[in-house]
């Protein structure tokens, strides 16, 4: 269980790891237990990371997307870099749902969520929201997003995911497929902000107009941007 957890899927680049670090030792302020968790392309940036790391803060690599990126015949244990450590999807979505606060760094951007004060309702049980808000770079980009629902999914998660802006480029073509298994099997809801009502996708999704889709995000016990 973690007072506080962070996911991380952004692109490696010095200065987005650099404010990350910045920004987390501020957010670790106050927990007694405090987790990062890298999934996707955040994995990359394990180096600059742990270079700018604040201590006292359990480091979590995704053991599928570290996988992808490995030599063939290398060990994983051998692809870490210290302090991280292998975690898998499955750990992060029990943190998740135990934190105090949530906070993601995605391609789409980022987001805070903090429990609510004592007394008031609790972000306990609520469901969680995870936007995509980007358009896929390449298949592997396409395949890891899907990954993060499919995730919850399999976990029974009360979750529904929500495709706005460039993220609709998820849902073209050959891409719409993989999330079809979502939607076939009813395992999770998912949205499109459509603000004209012209996207037209061959799974079935809910059109929401900005003013629903704000109030899907206002929801929210949580929100992830992937």
């Amino acid at each position: 269980m973690a007072d506080y957890i962070a996911l991380f899927r952004v692109e490696p680049s010095p200065g987005a790891a650099r404010c990350f670090a910045e920004d987390l030792r501020i957010a670790c302020r106050g927990y007694d237990v405090s987790k990062v968790f890298l999934h996707g392309d955040g994995v990359e940036a394990m180096a600059e990371l742990a270079s700018d790391a604040p201590t006292g803060v359990d480091w979590l690599v995704c053991r599928t997307s570290l996988e992808r990126r490995s030599s063939p015949g290398h060990s994983l244990v051998d692809a870490l870099i210290p302090p991280f450590r292998l975690a898998t999807l499955a750990a992060f979505y029990q943190s998740v749902l135990s934190a105090e606060r949530v906070d993601s760094a995605g391609l789409g951007g980022r987001a805070c969520f903090t429990m609510p004060p004592t007394g008031q309702t609790s972000r306990s049980g609520g469901r969680l929201l995870m936007e995509v808000g980007f358009a896929p770079l390449d298949e592997r980009q396409q395949r890891e997003t899907l990954e993060m629902a499919l995730g919850a999914a399999a976990l029974e998660l009360d979750a529904c995911v929500l495709f706005s802006g460039d993220g609709l480029a998820h849902l073209d073509a050959e891409g719409a497929r993989g999330w079809r298994q979502l939607t076939d099997f009813g395992l999770l809801e998912i949205y499109v902000e459509d603000p004209l009502g012209r996207f037209g996708s061959e799974i079935v999704t809910r059109a929401l107009d900005s003013g629903r889709a704000a109030q899907l995000r206002a929801g929210a016990a949580t929100i992830l941007i992937l």
